[in-house]
């Protein structure tokens, strides 16, 4: 993880202290966490969920279910135990 320094005004530095330390968290993970949600990471895009049944496609449909018995025989690779 790389480390990165960042200059703040007086009274910016003290609202950062004060947010941090009334969700107790230290001073780097509150700006950590700030950064990655202000970058996106880890959100899903815009609309995203709205896009659930969205294409209308008559190919995409739910599989056929497979019989059990038209599985390749497995390998016991614990015998012996």
């Amino acid at each position: 993880m790389s480390q990165m320094t960042i200059y703040l005004d007086p009274d910016t530095e003290k609202k950062v202290r004060a947010a941090a330390q009334q969700q107790n968290k230290s001073l780097s993970r509150w700006a950590r966490e700030q950064l990655a949600k202000a970058a996106g990471v880890g959100q899903w895009p815009e609309n995203y969920f709205e896009l659930f049944g969205s294409v209308d496609d008559p190919s995409f449909c739910i599989a056929e279910e497979l019989h059990p018995s038209l599985d390749t025989p497995r390998e016991n690779l614990c015998s012996g135990l």
